[in-house]
């Protein structure tokens, strides 16, 4: 095998670390037995597998589909690769568990890209957003802490204590249920799945645009340590570490820290002491592996992470402007750009006394801010699995207990205006700000009962899934005075959920090896009961001592029937073709402005029905994987955020419709030993088929956005991962590697305006890294954006329809070290 020998058998514990090249990995995953491939599954032993341009692309999917037909003739004559060949010759396998079994991510019949560890940190994936650079068709949105993505026409729109995620995310099998929990740092990782498209059988709620799974790396039952450090421009210092203590041969123990800092990169033109989007974030976790009898499995795995920083600012840092009719001065949707002071609304005194048409000084990291933002997030968990294997058939119970805690705040009016403006009137002098205070606590119970005999033509699994969510959130507006603190509005958010899910799936097998169908149902029961306190001030006062309540209590009751259905077929063990059909909602949520009489209390899920065809295959021994697959999804009772032009408040209301369709491809190559060539592409028209909301330019009542494109969806996204082992002999060995990033022009809000545009942009991420014969550390230096181009994250509608906007990191370059032990 090409992993005897010194560098060898460094490289394989260096995978643990996430510091290896996958090539050993991939064979010694070929090489395991198969009542092994499960466990290598679980420790994470696997590499990854990863209108103009429309003709293009169904005709290169067509002839990939079609090849994989052909090559059934060949492939039949062909010898298959032995265990033993060299691992340079192979790409090979990552097992997943995208269906809730361990099994080859290209025997999986759906868009599931699978990320190693080892992948993860050659291109420094530090957390979920980075996760778009090796995913087609992903797109990721980050404000500070608050995490935006969107896949297939699907997009977060707000990060807020009554709504839910849109894209599932998972943590060792165990749900978050909160937007932000996406931002957890990711270090000793042993992969990551990204399942494209709704899963609403066997994950179920919220899973309505697709699903991202984290799992981290089991203990071994060999001794281990190592460790990467990282410094750079911002004052960056960035760690993490990991150590693997084998207690018995049948306990071990693993446990792995993280640390990252780095100053802010956007700053304050009028109070130099304001500095935000900076890091100053820690984790720990440790992990429990118990395996008493070849049966029985137990994992336990307790976390803690806390950010403390100045964030990212509430709801977007920049005002960029609005839309003025010039004939009137007022606000139009049909206007033309104005860069404006955020206070400022239809040319009349509101804060400052400055008119419309008064510039917004500085680019993209410069504002004018007078108030330094904060953001604090806070989370404990504590996740358990216990399976056990009777022989045909195992049970496996999943149980997840998290403490989450968020506190924010920004710039209210997001300028350095303070009241009251020369001549106006006020009860103080002072500056806003705004602050959501959330306290979350989540448990979740799932069993499941799956078949294990793989001789079997019918292989299922059957489930049911308890989870309950608390939120607590206190919203505040407050004003600061030079005497007291005041304040402008307040209201407390209480929602208490329950949900309970019944499913299953099967597959049997018509032709062994060849054809096979699939059949899944899900239920899910969900109720939200909530308490809403708004507080008001009595005219022409700003005190918290004279705040009267208003309060108002509810229950809201939703439930949902989701169901999977289709069919593979295997021209060869490697070239493979599906078809299926699904369906997956978003629950149903609650309006924290619902004592207003004008907003409702609560708001329906939204649905989605989605066709897909595709294919998975493997040619030239090996050496090149290809995935495609074209899709059609039609999304119902569309969940929209409405700015009500009479009252400035954002609620939430089912009263959209739109459809998506596209093509996306995964090409992995070896073309020669040493030298990787991924390439990834997603072909996505995603447009609004019914949108009437009320107008919040307010020179109508209403505006129809049907036809609009839907926000962060690039007609074209495409990714490119090129690296080369260099081997200098005795002397080490060199690893070049650059990750390109293009995208098509796309809206940040539904409005489509020419303020909310991201033009077309590349980006390029670049390393070089040295590793010794020995293979016991590496040195590393590297690059991040490295054109410096600043790409909108986020964007949302505020109050007066001022648009405010988050953009990405600017260029970063820094030099890595990493080392291990064993």
């Amino acid at each position: 095998m090409a992993c005897d020998g010194k560098r060898g058998s460094v490289q394989f514990m260096m995978h643990s670390n996430a510091f290896c090249h996958g090539r050993v990995t991939s064979e010694l995953v070929a090489c395991a037995p198969t009542e092994q491939v499960d466990r290598a599954g679980r420790q994470g032993k696997g590499f990854c597998m990863t209108n103009r341009f429309w003709l293009g692309g169904v005709s290169a999917l067509a002839m990939t589909l079609c090849a994989s037909a052909a090559m059934a003739q060949d492939a039949a004559g062909t010898a298959p690769q032995s265990a033993d060949a060299s691992s340079d010759s192979l790409i090979g396998d990552i097992v997943v568990t995208a269906q809730r079994r361990s099994e080859r991510l290209q025997d999986v019949p759906l868009s599931v890209t699978a990320v190693s560890g080892a992948d993860l940190t050659r291109s420094r994936v530090n957390d979920a957003s980075r996760l778009q650079l090796l995913s087609p068709g992903l797109t990721w949105g980050q404000q500070g802490a608050d995490s935006f993505p969107a896949i297939r026409g699907v997009r977060t729109q707000l990060v807020s204590a009554q709504s839910d995620p849109v894209i599932g995310f998972y943590l060792d099998g165990v749900y978050q249920s909160r937007t932000q929990q996406q931002s957890i740092p990711l270090f000793d990782i042993a992969r990551v799945e990204v399942q494209r498209g709704p899963q609403g059988t066997l994950y179920g709620r919220n899973t309505f645009g697709g699903n991202i799974s984290v799992v981290t790396q089991l203990p071994t039952k060999d001794f281990e340590a190592g460790f990467n450090a990282a410094a750079g421009n911002y004052n960056l210092r960035q760690f993490d570490a990991f150590v693997n203590l084998p207690v018995s041969d049948t306990l071990q123990l693993r446990v792995a820290g993280y640390h990252s800092e780095h100053d802010g990169y956007v700053r304050s033109t009028t109070n130099p002491d304001v500095r935000f989007n900076d890091e100053d974030q820690s984790a720990l976790r440790a992990s429990l592996l118990y395996t008493p009898t070849e049966r029985l499995e137990v994992q336990v795995h307790a976390g803690y992470w806390e950010r403390n920083d100045a964030g990212g600012g509430a709801y977007g840092y920049k005002t960029v402007g609005t839309l003025i009719d010039p004939a009137t001065g007022m606000r139009s949707i049909n206007g033309v750009p104005y860069a404006v002071n955020p206070s400022v609304t239809n040319g009349s005194v509101f804060v400052n006394g400055v008119d419309i048409g008064v510039p917004v000084t500085g680019d993209e990291y410069h504002v004018q801010w007078d108030y330094q933002p904060t953001e604090y997030l806070r989370e404990k968990y504590v996740n358990g699995q216990i399976g056990y294997d009777f022989g045909g058939v195992a049970i496996k119970s999943i149980t997840g207990y998290t403490k989450f805690r968020s506190r924010r705040s920004g710039d209210l009016d997001q300028s350095s205006m303070v009241f009251p403006a020369a001549g106006v009137t006020a009860a103080f002098a002072g500056s806003g700000i705004q602050q959501p205070d959330t306290d979350v606590k989540t448990f979740s119970q799932e069993l499941q009962l799956s078949s294990t005999d793989k001789g079997s033509p019918l292989q299922w699994i059957v489930g049911g899934y308890y989870f309950h969510d608390m939120v607590d959130e206190l919203y505040s507006q407050v004003y600061t005075a030079p005497t007291a603190t005041a304040l402008s509005t307040r209201s407390r958010t209480e929602i208490d959920t329950k949900a309970y899910a019944l499913y299953g799936q099967a597959t049997y097998s018509i032709i062994p090896d060849t054809l096979r169908l699939t059949a899944g149902i899900r239920y899910s029961d969900e109720t939200k009961d909530y308490v809403i306190t708004n507080f008001t001030a009595p005219a022409g006062t700003f005190n918290f001592d004279t705040q009267t309540a208003a309060r108002g209590a509810g229950q809201a009751k939703f439930n949902k029937v989701t169901w999977r259905a289709g069919v593979e077929f295997n021209a060869t063990r490697d070239n493979m073709l599906y078809a299926s059909v699904s369906t997956g909602f978003e629950s149903g949520g609650i309006n924290n402005n619902s004592n207003n009489a004008l907003i409702p209390p609560s708001y329906a899920p939204q649905t989605v029905t989605a066709y897909e065809i595709g294919s998975k295959n493997k040619f030239a021994d090996g050496r090149i994987i290809l995935n495609a697959s074209l899709f059609y999804n039609k999304y119902k009772d569309l969940q929209i955020t409405i700015l009500d032009p009479l009252t400035n408040l954002s609620y939430y209301s089912s009263a959209g419709a739109a459809r998506s369709y596209g093509a996306e491809f995964e090409l992995k190559t070896l073309p020669v030993d040493g030298l990787h060539v991924d390439l990834t592409a997603a072909l996505l028209n995603a447009k609004f088929t019914k949108y009437v909301r009320p107008n919040p330019f307010g020179d109508t009542a209403t505006v129809d956005l049907a036809g609009n494109r839907v926000p962060t969806s690039p007609t074209l996204k495409t990714t490119a991962s090129i690296s080369y082992d260099a081997d200098l002999g005795d002397h080490g060995m060199i690893s070049p590697r650059i990750d390109l990033l293009y995208s098509t022009k796309y809206y940040s809000t539904d409005y489509n305006t020419v303020l909310d545009l991201q033009k077309s942009y590349a980006t390029v991420d670049a390393s070089l890294r040295y590793t010794p014969e020995s293979g016991s550390f590496y040195v590393e230096g590297f690059v991040n954006n490295l054109t410096d181009k600043a790409v909108i994250y986020s964007a949302t509608l505020g109050g007066n329809a001022r648009i405010q906007e988050s953009f990405s990191p600017p260029r970063v370059w820094g030099v890595r070290l990493g080392a291990s032990f064993r």
